[in-house]
């Protein structure tokens, strides 16, 4: 079973205040055809358990706030910061074009508290943060509460998992990329409800292998693993539609392909194995460090998994 459940998630949280608005700039970092612009995020806070607790949220200009809308959080990685995750993944045009309110949390530290971290991280009140943001965006703008979202990478993805476990009675899919899905999670946590999940691994992530044996050490499923535990939880049966992915433009080493599960009892699964990829988020304009492997833009994480979220909403409540 889990071992940070119980009493600890369900605490009550303060109330939230408006910090400040910064404007966030893509420069230098781009190596695909995303070009420089301003874009005013609003930093808040609220109160967990007697600690201040930050995240950057992003509204699209002009967003009709007379009707409700969907929200998707989006979890950073291990030592990463919600400044760095609204870079990597760009949601601002995609947020724009679908009519989304985006939230990026801070950790309390590097780790979120998942089943991956280290045991100092496992006593924080991470899902109580969720609780109190979705609680504060929906007290300051109109948000569609059938249409919650989490998405995350790498240990984002896994706190993705966790809050998907432990609220899917709030939280309409989520969207894991570049990890696999916690052995823990696996084990000790499935939905209450049939939870969408679209997935982004690649097959040669340093971090979080693709290889079952290999990732079992890490208390993680691997490729294979994740995509098996996924299908069986929301019972898909037979096996999935494999489709093969155009390849991006210029030719590259990666490849992408689609492992589709239809046919669901539950809900559908969406895996997609990156072919060659490293432990990157596919489609970002940011370059990332030549040790975590090849990035694809054969795909982009961030649009597919909207397209995703936004076909398959069944409602949370």
């Amino acid at each position: 079973m889990m071992r940070r459940g119980g009493g600890g998630y369900s605490e009550r949280f303060g109330q939230a205040v408006i910090v400040a608005f910064t404007a966030v700039v893509l420069g230098s970092c781009t190596d695909g055809p995303v070009g420089v612009r301003d874009v005013v995020s609003e930093e808040r806070s609220v109160e967990v358990l007697g600690t201040s607790r930050a995240y950057r949220l992003f509204v699209p200009e002009g967003l009709d706030l007379a009707t409700p809308h969907p929200l998707v959080f989006v979890f950073h990685g291990a030592t990463q910061s919600a400044s760095g995750a609204e870079l990597m993944s760009w949601f601002y045009p995609t947020a724009e074009a679908q009519g989304l309110i985006v939230a990026f949390p801070q950790a309390a530290g590097d780790y979120w508290n998942t089943p991956a971290s280290p045991s100092g991280y496992w006593g924080v009140p991470d899902v109580p943060f969720v609780d109190a943001m979705i609680e504060d965006i929906a007290g300051q703008r109109s948000i569609d509460l059938d249409r919650i979202f989490a998405a995350g990478f790498s240990n984002g993805a896994v706190f993705a998992q966790v809050v998907g476990c432990l609220r899917s009675g709030s939280i309409a899919g989520i969207a894991v990329v570049g990890a696999g899905i916690s052995a823990e999670v696996a084990d000790g946590c499935p939905w209450e409800r049939p939870m969408p999940v679209a997935v982004f691994l690649g097959d040669r992530d340093p971090q979080f292998f693709w290889d079952d044996g290999a990732a079992a050490g890490l208390g993680m499923l691997g490729g294979a693993g994740s995509a098996n535990w996924l299908a069986e939880q929301n019972g898909c049966a037979g096996e999935p539609e494999v489709i093969a992915l155009p390849p991006e433009e210029g030719g590259s080493a990666t490849s992408v392909e689609l492992f589709r599960y239809r046919g669901c009892t539950g809900a559908p699964v969406d895996f997609y194995r990156i072919r060659g990829g490293g432990h990157t988020w596919p489609g970002s304009p940011l370059n990332f460090s030549a040790e975590l492997g090849r990035k694809t833009r054969a795909v982009s994480a961030t649009e597919t998994m909207t397209s995703f979220f936004l076909m398959h909403t069944g409602g949370a409540r």
